[in-house]
């Protein structure tokens, strides 16, 4: 049967302007070719890399590359003293350092582009490290070595930066508009539809510029970069970061998930890199580590393409980092790292400053999300977007349940930053955001959970416990008798209520203090309803922020 036509997100393009996208030249073979087998790796070798993969890492160090445009990167000793020292001393045990985007890097690559054409910061300290025979991934390299670090490249497999930055798109990107999901004039047009509130055209907004997996040469080019690196500098692993940004095929830029044969493009491609890299570390005779940075669920995966199953199943993978860091409270990654321990394989959930935001940029947050990722049985932290330019407590004690036990700590439910920016990564990004939740007005019932990853009720017995303050807040600054809230069951009488706000506008924040026995370890359920039932339907607002701050004595 004829199915119906489904409205594509960029139909408004054809009564808007008239725009010319190179045409497509079918997908990338699905077969496994021969150059997209995988070999048996030597006995000696497969041995060496059980033990790399089983080595301890409390908290992974991802540096974004951002370093390089430092006005003190000019020296070697200059570049590691921006972020990269920050490291010793504490509870980091890997570095992941990306140089930059996917086809323009700040290493002196023999394959990709190198930023200098389209101008930008970077060009003068890449230049200043060449001179004395250096560059920034080869300097990370030693210095992690001498420092007893292990050190991966981490290569944004399809990062948008230079969707919104221009000296960072490359020339092949500019000579191959064909090979993107989308262009320049589209994104404009995109942008004045979206001040107009139509939200739908986001992707195509702010990821026009990603690659389009359906096209081979994009493919080969990308591992050709791969084996560039694995050839000539002496990594321990190489992180494909697949969430940078999940938008490989036309199908996720409509809102839909990957086809079949997409899911198998991308399966292929995955094990073209995994042979790459068994490949390079057979001839320096070291193995070299495929790490793969995806979604956090195993639905988010299958929808952005990626069949985790499967690459788990024919061993292309010795080390997962999940997630983008945006909802490091609540995404509920404990199946996906339950999947990987189930084939002995290592998994580490990611916290991200952007993810953390204004509200909890406080290393108690931080905290508070690491608790919850080790209770959902992670092996260690992954941190992103960090930018360490002197000593980072961040990195003092996320590393284990043991330096943060008794720690103070911010437990929380992400806010929807579509709340505050009217802006967000798209559905293929995350999982959904629980907030905002609206309260009807009709008398009925709405829940959320809230993740705790310490033993408040034993921490209360034992005396440790000095307090934990819940906080809710509502969109608008109702009295506080308006909304019946309840948690695990128990209703909550309200301390008071705090109509104090961001740039003195008045906020709807309850303040309330429940008995440490009130609350659970692990989920915790908050139910609101009006707690008047004559206010004619009228909805006391929207609860917008969730937090429990804890102290210690």
């Amino acid at each position: 049967m004829q199915q119906p036509h489904r409205h594509s997100r960029r139909d408004f393009l054809k009564t808007s302007a008239t725009v010319t996208v190179g045409a497509p030249i079918g997908l990338a073979t699905t077969r496994a070719a021969a150059d997209e087998s995988v070999p048996e790796e030597p006995a000696e070798l497969a041995s060496l890399r059980r033990q790399a993969q089983r080595r301890g890492r409390r908290i992974i160090f991802n540096n974004d590359g951002g370093d390089m445009r430092d006005p003190g990167a000019t020296t070697v000793d200059g570049f590691l003293s921006v972020r990269n020292r920050q490291a010793l001393d504490t509870q980091v045990d890997s570095l992941f350092y990306c140089t930059t985007t996917t086809l323009m890097g700040t290493y002196l690559s023999q394959v990709s582009e190198v930023p200098a054409e389209f101008g930008g910061p970077y060009v003068d300290n890449i230049a200043a490290l060449k001179e004395v025979g250096q560059d920034c991934l080869s300097a990370t390299v030693e210095f992690c070595h001498r420092n007893e670090l292990e050190v991966f490249w981490s290569h944004r497999i399809n990062d948008i930066h230079d969707s919104f930055i221009d000296y960072l798109r490359c020339r092949w990107k500019r000579e191959h508009p064909e090979y993107l999901l989308g262009t320049p004039e589209e994104a404009a047009i995109a942008a004045v539809h979206v001040k107009k509130g139509d939200r739908s055209v986001l992707p195509i907004k702010r990821f026009w510029s990603a690659l389009n997996f359906e096209h081979r040469p994009v493919l080969d080019y990308l591992c050709r970069i791969q084996e560039d690196v694995c050839r000539r500098y002496d990594i321990d692993g190489l992180e494909i970061d697949y969430f940078r940004s999940p938008m490989f095929f036309p199908t996720i830029m409509e809102g839909q998930p990957a086809t079949p044969s997409q899911v198998e493009v991308l399966t292929n491609f995955h094990r073209r890199l995994r042979k790459v890299h068994l490949d390079e570390g057979t001839r320096r005779g070291r193995p070299i580590l495929t790490a793969a940075r995806i979604p956090g669920t195993i639905e988010r995966c299958r929808f952005v393409g990626i069949d985790i199953h499967r690459w788990i199943q024919e061993g292309l993978v010795d080390v997962l980092t999940l997630t983008g860091g945006y909802l490091p409270f609540t995404e509920p990654v404990d199946e996906m790292i339950q999947l990987a321990h189930d084939a002995c394989i290592p998994a580490y959930p990611t916290i991200s400053a952007s993810g953390m935001g204004d509200d909890y940029p406080r290393v108690e947050a931080w905290r508070g999300a690491a608790m919850n990722m080790w209770r959902a049985g992670a092996d260690g932290i992954n941190t992103f977007n960090i930018f360490p330019t002197e000593a980072e407590p961040r990195f003092w004690d996320l590393g284990s349940t043991e330096t943060l036990a008794g720690l103070n700590k911010i437990f929380a439910i992400e806010p929807n930053p579509t709340y505050k920016k009217g802006d967000l990564m798209g559905d293929a990004m995350t999982w959904p955001y629980p907030l905002p939740l609206p309260i009807p007005g009709d008398g009925s019932v709405v829940e959320t959970k809230l993740p705790i990853g310490d033993d408040l009720p034993a921490a209360g017995k034992s005396g440790t416990l000095k307090s934990a303050v819940l906080r809710i807040r509502l969109s608008a600054p109702e009295p506080q008798s308006a909304v019946e809230v309840r948690l695990n069951e128990d209703l909550l009488t309200p301390m008071e209520q705090d109509l104090s706000g961001d740039h003195g506008a008045q906020t709807g924040w309850m303040v309330f203090q429940p008995r440490a026995g009130q609350y659970r370890l692990g989920l915790n359920q908050l139910s609101f309803r009006p707690a008047d039932s004559s206010s004619e339907g009228k909805s006391p607002g929207d609860v917008t922020h969730v937090e429990v701050a804890v102290v210690y004595h």
